[in-house]
């Protein structure tokens, strides 16, 4: 506990030294510049980043980042609002803005990986198709000179029949063949050629559009939380009820000091106030954080569906071509086909033989899977999203605290104004309350008068008849 207790008033201390406009004494002046170094340090460490995607050298991005870093650090030091808007921009690294960075990251991965890998499989499936088609010509040329042979044979063989009067064979018969795949083999030709052609401009296109998307993804996603803090320190400032649902120690001190003034005062919560009204600090979540949560998730959900969907839709053409594959291979490379041919003049009998391939080694498919490239980064993102989506909820808050920190005079507005909207609804809620006691009571008294006038009278006529 004292070691807790020593940490917490370290870090009071170090939050004072922020807090302040005017430097006194040289301690407080290091430990000033020592923190202001160490947030110069974490944005120059962006902007390294930054620049290793737009492919500088290391030399050169570390020389940048070590100057911005410097210039960083010393301005944060004279500057007590930069300081707070570069907190806030370090804190929206964690929530919304960084969210929205984190699913752009993981879209580029996913929709550029698995389109590029599914155009190369059916790439794959049309050159093995090709191929295959290449391969047949010299088959189909075999089995046309096997035919040759047949029938030479079959003529031979009549020639050797015995001559006489009545029948006369003259040896004037002529074979000849051609196999016209000249126009078949300038069309697979092209076919192959274009089929190449257009691999090669697809896959240059998709490199060329994943090494833009990398190098600018990282630029325009600190620009965009850049622009994104600008606003929200905007609204803070200018808008009442902008995230005005949470109860700080401001807000603790001006409900006490409004209770010994013997003014209305609110603390304790109601229980219908505490679902919408967040205590802090808190490490429990309360119904307002479970669904803001809730909505922080959503578009985070729906970007796994449509993730994992491409992830299938590349699954499963890898699987039917995998299929394919695994069929082919079953099968044996080479047919033997043979036939006989039976003489029955002279009892025997001629055999042909022929062999074809059925499928070619080189021809067969060979599919790839992008999630064995991406898998790695893919998940290091979602994991990302899950902790920033467990933590989103109270980096609001810290973002809240710290502008008023930095903003006490707007955070006392702020305070009175939440004070008196409270009040103004628990006021209407008990007048409404009020008024519906009140109309239980009168609804009750008006169904009871008839009884007592009917028991009334009842007396008044039986007493008149005795």
């Amino acid at each position: 506990m004292s070691l807790l207790k020593t940490a917490g008033q370290i870090w009071s201390g170090l939050w004072k030294l922020m807090l302040l406009e005017q430097k006194v004494g040289w301690k407080n002046i290091v430990c000033l510049l020592t923190l202001c170094f160490i947030m110069g340090l974490g944005a120059g460490g962006i902007l390294h980043l930054c620049l290793r995607a737009l492919q500088c050298s290391h030399s050169v991005s570390l020389a940048i980042s070590g100057s911005f870093t410097a210039v960083t650090g010393a301005a944060l030091f004279l500057s007590k609002y930069l300081r707070c808007i570069t907190l806030i921009f370090l804190i929206s690294c964690g929530t919304q803005q960084g969210r929205n960075g984190l699913i752009t990251a993981g879209t580029s991965v996913v929709l550029l990986k698995c389109a590029q890998n599914i155009f190369t499989n059916l790439q794959g499936l049309a050159e093995s198709a090709v191929c295959y088609l290449e391969h047949m010509l010299p088959s189909i040329r075999g089995i046309m000179e096997m035919y040759r042979e047949v029938i030479k044979w079959i003529s031979e063989q009549a020639l050797k029949i015995p001559k006489n009067i009545f029948v006369k064979l003259e040896d004037k018969f002529e074979l000849n063949y051609r196999v016209e795949d000249e126009d078949f083999e300038r069309n697979l030709s092209t076919v192959k050629h274009r089929l190449k052609s257009l691999g090669d401009n697809i896959k240059s296109s998709f490199d060329i559009i994943f090494l833009v998307w990398k190098n600018t993804l990282a630029i325009i996603g600190v620009l965009f939380i850049l622009v994104a803090t600008w606003f929200y320190i905007r609204r803070y400032l200018n808008k009442m009820k902008f995230e005005n649902v949470f109860i700080t120690n401001q807000f603790l001190k001006y409900d006490a000091a409004q209770k010994e003034k013997g003014k209305p005062h609110l603390l304790s919560l109601t229980q219908k106030e505490r679902k919408y009204i967040i205590e802090f600090p808190s490490l429990w979540l309360t119904a307002r954080e479970w669904k803001t949560m809730a909505r922080f998730f959503t578009p985070i959900f729906i970007n796994l569906c449509a993730w994992a969907t491409n992830i299938m839709i590349d699954w499963a053409l890898y699987i039917f071509i995998s299929s394919i594959r695994n069929q082919l291979e079953i099968l044996p490379e080479h047919l033997a086909l043979k036939g006989e041919i039976q003489n029955p003049v002279k009892m025997s009998a001629q055999m042909f033989s022929y062999e074809t391939h059925l499928y070619k080694r080189e021809c067969i498919p060979r599919p790839t899977l992008s999630i064995t490239e991406i898998w790695i980064p893919l998940v290091v993102i979602i994991a990302a999203l899950m902790l920033v989506t467990l933590f989103s909820a109270k980096l609001t808050v810290l973002k809240v605290l710290v502008l008023a920190s930095f903003y006490p005079d707007t955070e006392s507005d702020r305070v009175q104004f939440l004070h008196q909207k409270l009040l103004q609804k628990r006021m209407s809620v008990n007048l409404e309350n009020r008024e519906k006691k009140l109309s239980t009571q009168a609804n009750s008294v008006i169904n009871w008068l008839p009884r007592f006038a009917h028991k009334i009278y009842s007396q008044f006529t039986l007493h008149y008849i005795l």
